[in-house]
Order: C-alpha cells, then structure tokens, then sequence
C-alpha cells in the first residue's frame, strides 16, 4: 500500500475510497475473480499488489477514476 500511496501520491483512504473498495474495480482488482490484488481479510493483514498490473490498471483507469475526482470538485 505504501508503494502504491508514494506512486500516485494520494492517501490510502482516498485510494480505498476510489478505487480498491469501490464496487466499479473492486470485482477487477480481486485476486479471488482473477485479479492481481490481495484484499486483507482481517484486521492488521496486509495488502498486495502485483505493482506492474496495477499500473497498467491505473493507466487503462485513468480517465475514469480522476475525472471522478474532477467533477466533485466542480460542485
């Protein structure tokens, strides 16, 4: 997770918020569908990622995720 907030530079709350957590990726990203993201299943278990799936993720998300973020800025 710390890898991933220093590479795109927003909080893990934000990064829950908006893309690991929201229903839209969650069912992409889980490695349980098939995806390359471990979802801790306790409290005090770690998160992880496959890093070079999830930047071609984010690259492929990009638009969708951030002009989300754009358009509550607008409000």
């Amino acid at each position: 997770m710390q890898d991933l907030k220093e590479r795109t530079g927003y909080s893990e709350d934000w990064l829950k918020e908006n893309i690991l957590l929201h229903p839209r990726y969650r069912q992409m990203l889980d490695l349980e569908n098939g995806g390359f993201v471990y979802y801790p299943e306790k409290k005090g278990e770690r998160w992880c990622f496959i890093a070079s799936r999830m930047e071609e993720f984010l690259e492929k998300h990009f638009r969708d995720i951030f002009m989300k973020k754009l358009r509550r800025f607008e409000r």
